[in-house]
């Protein structure tokens, strides 16, 4: 995020919450103190349907002018019907029909904009940290403006609170406008993947993780209304209407809002540890133990302990985990999916919470409340079982987002086996010719395989040449004598031409002389990319043994021999324990021998490192391991994490480090991390230690 942004989001949020908080005592206050509780589920559709009606043009104008305009000029016209409210409030039950209407729908259109215009500035992993700051204001904003709305229905006319909630979007509105004016973009931005720019947008239902989401948005806003009807409706009946019913709406929401920011400083540590599914998880748990206890002990005061948890759980676990789903989205995907989740989804929710009110009202149940409770405790089981699936979907998306970098910054990193965890072609290079014994053989056999094969052991230049030139089909004989002339450099690229065309027919005895110790260790790392020419299992179970020989060259050679046949054959796969079980060798190596592994044959590529790396030698480490890791785990992110790890982006270095984390296990993330030093953490100037709250909350 710019400076410029940064300094303004953190009040921005502050005065929405206060807004909110506010705005909410308001609206309930002035609608019950005109109409019954009974009229509640019909109001709730009716706001609702009409967002709903309004999340095309919604839609259509945040993608033709962006989120900073759309948002603003809402701002503005939603102080101006504060204003209308103001001077009209009086007048019965149609104007607290409008102000309902304008605070239950406006303001979600108003929020879910505003946190597309914030979460475009973020990569996932200083969005923790950065989303932490602006909760912390957000948080201390809605006290302020629940107190402050308490003070002025005590002082003033209850009605005079529109008078605060005019004033709050003015400067809401006046906020957003500065913000950097370069974020007014599309629905897909220049700055896009070319992918993103190409594509046409598909339904944005049609994702996985979108899906899922929606479904849990639905069951919980449906829940929530359920929960809010009750408590409402048992409120008017003890407080009455008038002063005092906005009194005690706005003593309860400064109350969740205090223990909304108390429960924020446990959230990031919890989400850290559990993952982003049992964060989200634990709202509709929340809700169905609340529920079970409100079903055995039917009082208002477990009534309002259920509420006010069920707020303070969904402001900060639930929303905090909810909100990090969007940030490695593209920014297209982004703006649709938290309209149609933040507005589509949240008021489809409302509207079949209500109904679910309106049928137990229309039916004259004897216990409306025992049966909506039930209700809430059927949804509830539903969305934590949906909640299993979100921790994959998420590690999809994060890949997904990784892949999508792959075509715009290629990394180009060389060596002599040609083959590395970017795939990119390279050049042959010659390596130093090694000293041969000068004998020649007394006895010409006359086979010609014999022949062929005693020429090849000579050690004359001329003659091993020629033999190699002649041999079409190699024999046993003929494999076992070429394999030794790996050792001799000046004939290592005519001998991998032979035994390319002897791998398919004696993998056995070639895999034999790589795992065999007494064999050259020239020879042995030389073995592993002749042997990877040829997709067959015998020759992968081969080069996966080679991952225990004690020189590291030939274990890089193997790990890239791995990668290349499962990138060509998807039908072939490795032990999955058993190759992460090698990483974590890998990783435990002391940093003095890390440092100190070299390439006898790649050793002279440290000029075509990679921008970011401290070394070609470190580098070829790190290559290993993500030439195992590609063996397990999808190959095209992984490719783009270890560029983007060693980058001095820190958009693609935070996306890179989340999907690292979430992918690997924890004891290779931790020792990865202890290797790599800083290039695993994210490389903004200003990203400080993960901790605080998460998002502020929408209050419902």
């Amino acid at each position: 995020m710019s400076s410029r942004a940064a300094r303004f989001a953190m009040p921005l949020a502050g005065l929405m919450i206060a807004h909110q908080v506010a705005a909410r005592a308001v609206r309930d206050a002035t609608f019950l103190s005109v109409l019954p509780a009974s009229r509640l589920p019909a109001a709730v559709a009716a706001a609702a349907l009409l967002v709903v009606a309004s999340v095309p043009v919604y839609s259509r104008l945040l993608e033709r002018f962006g989120p900073r305009r759309v948002v603003a000029s809402g701002f503005l016209i939603s102080a101006v019907l504060h204003l209308i409210e103001w001077r009209v409030v009086a007048d019965g039950a149609w104007a607290a029909v409008m102000v309902y209407l304008h605070i239950a729908g406006f303001s979600g259109l108003l929020l879910s904009g505003f946190w597309s215009l914030i979460s475009e500035r973020f990569d996932p992993r200083t969005a923790r940290e950065r989303y932490g700051r602006i909760a912390a204001m957000g948080t201390a904003g809605g006290l302020l403006g629940g107190l402050a709305a308490a003070r002025i229905g005590d002082v003033f006319a209850p009605a005079d609170t529109l008078l605060l909630l005019a004033a709050l979007h003015v400067l809401c509105g006046a906020g957003v406008l500065a913000f950097d004016p370069g974020s007014d973009t599309g629905s897909v931005p220049t700055s896009a993947p070319p992918e993103e720019r190409r594509s046409r947008p598909q339904p944005v239902y049609a994702a996985p993780h979108i899906r899922t989401l929606a479904y849990i948005v639905v069951l919980g806003s449906a829940g929530a209304t359920i929960f809010d009807y009750l408590l409402k409706r048992e409120a008017v009946a003890i407080n009455g209407t008038g002063p005092a019913l906005l009194q005690f709406f706005a003593q309860f929401y400064v109350v969740v809002q205090v223990a909304t920011f108390l429960a924020q400083f446990g959230v990031n540590a919890f989400v850290q540890r559990f993952g982003l599914g049992r964060a989200v998880s634990s709202l509709p748990a929340g809700v169905a133990g609340l529920g079970l206890i409100n079903l055995m002990y039917p009082a208002f005061s477990p009534l309002v302990v259920a509420r006010g948890t069920e707020y303070v759980v969904r402001g900060s676990l639930f929303r905090s985990a909810y909100e990090l789903v969007f940030v490695p989205m593209a920014p297209a995907e982004k703006r649709r999916a938290k309209t149609f989740l933040d507005v589509t989804c949240d008021r489809a929710g409302d509207v079949f919470g209500a109904g679910l009110v309106q049928m137990a009202i229309l039916a004259g149940a004897m216990y409306v409340r025992s049966e909506l409770l039930t209700a809430v405790l059927a949804m509830s089981v539903a969305s934590l079982w949906l909640g299993r699936r979100l921790d994959a979907l998420y590690l999809q998306i994060v890949e997904r987002r990784l892949a999508s970098h792959g075509d715009d910054a290629p990394v180009a990193v060389q060596s002599e086996t040609g083959w590395t965890v970017l795939d990119l072609p390279a050049a042959e290079r010659a390596a130093t010719p090694v000293a041969t014994p000068d004998a020649r053989p007394s006895v010409i056999e006359r086979d010609p395989v014999v022949a062929r094969a005693a020429d090849l052991r000579s050690g004359d230049r001329e003659r091993v040449a020629k033999a190699l030139g002649a041999i079409a089909t190699p024999e046993p004989i003929e494999v076992a004598a070429v394999v030794q002339l790996l050792a001799w450099n000046d004939f290592v690229p005519a001998v991998r031409n032979v035994l390319a065309r002897a791998v398919e027919a004696h993998a056995g005895q070639l895999g034999d002389a790589l795992l065999d110790p007494d064999t050259d260790f020239a020879i042995r790392r030389r073995l592993p990319r002749v042997l990877s020419t040829v997709d067959s299992r015998r020759v992968l179970d081969a080069l996966v043994a080679g991952l225990d020989d004690a020189r590291f060259e030939v274990r890089y050679q193997c790990s890239a021999g791995i990668r290349r046949i499962l990138a060509r054959h998807a039908g072939l796969s490795v032990d999955r324990d058993r190759i992460l079980a090698v990483v974590e060798r890998e990783l435990a190596t002391p940093l003095s021998v890390w440092q100190g592994h070299r390439l006898i044959d790649g050793g002279d590529d440290d000029e075509d490192a990679p921008e970011g790396s401290t070394s070609a030698d470190e580098q070829h480490n790190v290559q290993h391991v993500f030439s195992l890791l590609t063996a397990v785990l999808p190959a095209e992110p992984l490719r783009v994490a270890f560029q983007g790890i060693q980058t001095d982006d820190p958009a693609l270095r935070g996306v890179a480090v989340e999907y690292l984390e979430g992918a690997l296990p924890r004891s290779i993330w931790r020792e990865l991390t202890r290797l790599l030093g800083e290039r695993a953490t994210p490389s903004s100037s200003d990203v400080r230690e993960r901790s605080g709250p998460p998002p502020p909350a929408t209050p419902r």
